[in-house]
């Protein structure tokens, strides 16, 4: 895939990165989904969920001093500068990167 820049609606600017069909199967599987009953009850790990979509797919963007663990991934304190909001526009934008067809 070619460098994907994507513009939230805060205007903070954010490269994604093309994660691994490993990392995807990661990320998909770590909600748990409960049933009650033959119902779904409840779904359990939808914030570590999100963290692991932002960690695997940001690669760099408009960060006060980007920097990435020995995995490159990008450390807490570049996650922490995302608000709610932005976290939760920008999981989509990851997940819709990642399907993308070449």
């Amino acid at each position: 895939m070619s460098k994907k820049i994507v513009e939230l609606k805060s205007k903070k600017k954010v490269e994604l990165r093309e994660m691994t069909l490993d990392e995807v199967d990661y990320c998909n599987d770590i909600a748990v989904m409960k049933y009650k009953g033959g119902e779904l009850s409840h779904i359990e790990g939808l914030s570590k969920t999100r963290t692991a979509w932002l960690r695997r797919g940001i690669k760099g963007g408009d960060f006060k001093n980007y920097k990435t663990d020995t995995n490159g991934y990008p450390n807490d304190s570049v996650l922490k500068q995302l608000d709610e909001e932005d976290k939760n526009e920008l999981v989509q934008l990851v997940q819709e990167y990642q399907t993308m067809g070449e």
